[in-house]
């Protein structure tokens, strides 16, 4: 028997729109579609569909949201419906059903320019491949390539036990292993290392996301460019939820990237720069740290560790006071940053990122083209509600200057100008999210206090602060003589050397040294390496990250440092 049908619009937080959507229902029956709209925030009371009625399609626009579709047969009990978006429950008294609508929509995409070069703003990201076989320009064929990677691993320290762990009296308690060998061996031969070959597209999927104001009817509000990692589900998702990791890169405020003003509507994010090229600097950017260079994105592979990675690319803001304390909002507060993670993990979960699934859909091929909307989820109709997948652990990782987004989101957690980023639509809840912050990984920050405004010790309070702060946190640093100067680590970080460690320092070969802090109870890890210890004479050809040679700028350091500690990290990692 038919009952009434409630039907209710909710965030990401499950609370109640904040003003009116427009919100359009069909009812198919013998007689034909009867459609009818309605401007509502409110719940909505249908009463019992006639019998004959075979179906009900809702749409919900919002100028702040993405347009949700579902339709639910009710021809019979029990009911389905096609959209993972929504949740519907039945009872004697009553049907209802809640669409969740959210603020991310999949970036859209162009065909590479004829003749390989252009000019300025684009329309999306370029892609390569006709009706089909399309996909994301410069990546497509890599995620196809089997790559071997390498990463440190674990072992006992040659010749015998490290020093540890150490505190203000002496050495005391168990050894811990170390990554670190012989200094006077060359390149890789430093370090314990596994290596594996990976094909990446076998093991998950990459997208493009759009964040924000991204509907089209807010240009004078922000939407910011997001690149997803998500790994391939072969088993059931865990109860306690899937596991992401943030990554806050270096600063775009370069020669190499357009200037933007808020609301970042022009020169970014699918801009080409410099003119008369194909390169778009903000999206490069992505895929020179997840893929081709850094290769963060097979780091959680390797480690047989999966983990959904989130990186935002913040534009490059022009001179003046303003614009730099608009840096990195809303992504360097807590607030900020659980609201991100809610709205991906609500688009993948509707997007269809589920157990068994595959990625054809994934890496450009169904993202909207030309002003024409994404080629929509194909429809599978159930009867059993399928909740977005909980965050379970989170991870904050930053590299280099990225440390001025990542710092302040340890002491901030409410948006910083909700003026311009209303919490309705730009926050989360700091409380749950301060729960769920489990690792952050400090990969080669920027110690430079004059560029990054941050001093040294702050810092280094703060992330011990932030340590003990809460449950069962995991803290990773890994520095390279670039950041340190080549000062050894007791000198930069004091309260951190006073902390009970294991402490692994092969003897020096000349200015090659290093040094390896770990914690007994394995909640922190500290590695520093002066340049030399990070420069060969050789590399393996085919082997990444790329080993830095003699021959090659030093400068090159600084990235590997960040790589093979976003490695190490991974294989730390709580799972």
């Amino acid at each position: 028997m038919a009952t009434d049908i409630g039907i209710s619009m909710v965030d990401v937080l499950n609370r109640p729109l904040a003003s009116d959507a427009t919100v359009t229902l069909e009812l198919e029956d013998p007689a034909g579609v009867h459609a009818s709209t309605v401007q509502t925030r409110q719940q909505i009371v249908m009463s019992a569909p006639a019998p004959g009625t075979t179906r009900l399609t809702v749409t919900v626009e919002h100028p702040d949201y993405v347009t949700q579709v579902v339709t639910v047969r009710l021809a019979s009990l029990p009911y389905y419906w096609d959209n993972r978006n929504c949740e519907l429950v039945t009872t004697a008294a009553r049907t209802d059903l809640t669409i969740t609508l959210g603020r991310v929509r999949q970036a859209p995409v162009t065909a590479e320019p004829f003749g390989g070069k252009a000019s300025g703003d684009q329309p999306g990201v370029f892609y390569r491949g006709g009706s089909g076989a399309r996909e994301y320009a410069v990546i497509g064929s890599f995620l196809r390539l089997p790559t071997k990677i390498r990463t440190l691993a674990d072992a006992a320290p040659p010749g015998g036990p490290p020093t540890g762990p150490t505190g203000p009296t002496g050495p005391t308690g168990p050894t811990a292993p170390t990554t670190l060998t012989v200094a006077g061996h060359d390149g890789w031969d430093r370090f314990t290392t596994a290596d594996a070959t990976i094909t990446l597209g076998d093991h998950g999927g990459y997208l493009w996301l759009e964040y924000g104001s991204v509907t089209g009817k807010r240009l004078k509000e922000p939407r910011f460019l997001i690149a997803v990692w998500a790994p391939a589900l072969s088993g059931p998702i865990p109860p306690e939820g899937l596991d992401y990791i943030v990554y806050y890169s270096p600063s775009t405020a370069t020669r190499d990237f357009p200037r933007s003003a808020y609301p970042y509507r022009a020169g970014y994010p699918y801009t080409v720069f410099p003119e008369k090229t194909r390169k778009q600097p903000y999206v490069d950017v992505a895929y020179r740290h997840l893929v081709l260079d850094h290769v963060y994105a097979f780091a959680p592979v390797a480690a047989g560790r999966p983990a959904i990675i989130v990186m935002p690319v913040f534009p490059a803001v022009p001179d003046g006071e303003d614009s730099r304390r608009q840096m990195w909002q809303p992504f360097n507060s807590q607030e900020g940053v659980h609201r991100l993670l809610l709205e991906v993990s609500q688009f993948l979960h509707g997007f269809g990122h589920a157990p068994g699934s595959t990625f054809g859909r994934w890496q450009g091929a169904s993202a909207p083209e030309g002003g024409l909307p994404a080629l929509p989820v194909p429809p599978v109709f159930g009867a059993v509600n399928q909740p977005r997948p909980k965050i379970r652990n989170v991870t904050l990782a930053g590299f280099s200057s990225g440390v001025s987004g990542l710092f302040p989101v340890i002491g901030r957690t409410a948006l910083a100008d909700p003026s311009r980023y209303p919490p309705l639509l730009f926050a989360g809840d700091a409380t749950a999210f301060a729960g769920l912050w489990r690792e952050l990984w400090d990969l080669d920050f920027d110690l430079n206090e004059q560029a990054t405004g941050i001093r040294r010790a702050d810092l280094e309070k703060a992330l011990l602060g932030w340590l003990r702060g809460g449950r069962d946190r995991r803290l990773r640093m890994h520095h390279s003589g670039i950041t340190t100067g080549d000062v050894r680590p007791a000198g930069l970080f004091p309260a951190l050397a006073k902390l009970p460690k294991a402490v692994s320092a092969p003897a020096a070969a000349g200015v090659a040294w290093a040094e390896e802090w770990r914690d007994p109870a394995g909640l922190w890890s500290a590695a520093f390496y002066s340049v030399a210890y990070l420069r060969a004479k050789d590399r393996p050809r085919d082997l990444q990250p790329f080993f830095p040679k003699l021959t090659e700028p030093a400068k090159g350091v600084h990235p590997f440092a960040a790589a093979i500690g976003f490695g190490h990290a991974a294989r730390l990692r709580l799972s």
